[in-house]
């Protein structure tokens, strides 16, 4: 009885070990089914790539004389094995682009705009009479029927207020048009001075500009007003005015001392007009390329 007992326990322990081989097979044979293969693959997957072991060859891929993977060849080679194309392969990871740079445009000067600065308005009267004439009224009045006649000519006018001296400030400093001319009136002395006189800033950096500008305003000035050239009264505070030290480097620039404000009294008194037309038409004549 004992020994059919004994028997019968070994077939069973040879059961339950048979059972538990089965079932391990199966579970690698699953195991092995959820790989991905590729159309036309044959043999069974490679476990660490997904691959047939039969495309890799008999050494399943590996160098038979290192043992390793094979380095890649041809164009992707040079990219890396980020770069590999083809199923299963690893995308290429790119970074953020940064936006191209925006070009900054050049500014332009417009051809037809142009700067007057009445003298001293915004800042001081200027030359004052005994009479009680400020030259700031000369100079604002004769800039205003400048202004007038120009836009008829379709001509732009920038009229530009003073301000002081050793302090550069805004619309002068910088200031960039096609011209720019400083309107100025002499004192009411000495007496037996008559005319008017011109001058531009030695310093330039458009020298031969302010040498038309200024031949302008001497030719069609001095004909529209019929008044002498008084050269000789040119001093450094008219060659070396501060406006011309602020403006744009590419603005040419010119100062006139319209006539004197004792002896010339009469005609500016009644040929405001005749003022403001010797103006415009110097302008006029330096953007036409006079």
């Amino acid at each position: 009885m004992n020994a059919r007992i004994g028997v019968i326990g070994r077939l069973l322990g040879v059961l339950l070990v048979a059972a538990a081989l089965v079932v391990f097979a199966l579970a690698g044979t699953r195991r092995l089914g959820m790989l991905p293969r590729r159309a036309g693959d044959s043999g069974p997957p490679n476990l660490h790539t997904g691959t047939a072991v039969a495309d890799l060859g008999p050494s399943g891929g590996l160098d038979e004389a290192s043992g390793s993977l094979p380095l890649a060849t041809g164009p992707d080679a040079a990219r890396g094995p980020a770069a590999a194309t083809g199923p299963g392969a690893m995308p290429t990871i790119v970074g953020p682009v940064p936006p191209a740079a925006t070009p900054v445009p050049t500014p332009t000067i417009d051809p037809r705009r142009i700067g007057l600065i009445p003298g001293h308005w915004g800042y001081d009267s200027g030359a004052v009479c005994p009479d009680g004439l400020y030259e700031v009224d000369v100079t604002v009045d004769v800039a205003l029927r400048t202004q007038a006649i120009l836009e008829t000519r379709s001509i732009a006018v920038d009229l530009l207020e003073e301000h002081d001296p050793d302090t550069p400030q805004a619309p002068l400093q910088g200031y960039r048009a096609a011209a720019l001319v400083s309107l100025h009136a002499d004192s009411c002395t000495p007496v037996g001075a008559s005319g008017f006189r011109a001058s531009r800033w030695p310093y330039s950096s458009t020298p031969a500009a302010d040498d038309r500008l200024l031949a302008c305003l001497y030719d069609r000035y001095g004909a529209a007003t019929m008044l002498p050239r008084h050269d000789s009264s040119i001093t450094i505070d008219m060659w070396n005015y501060y406006a011309f030290r602020e403006i744009h480097a590419e603005t040419p620039a010119a100062i006139i001392e319209l006539a004197f404000l004792g002896d010339d009294r009469e005609f500016v008194d009644e040929h405001r007009y005749s003022m403001a037309l010797g103006i415009a038409d110097a302008i006029s004549c330096f953007l036409d390329g006079g």
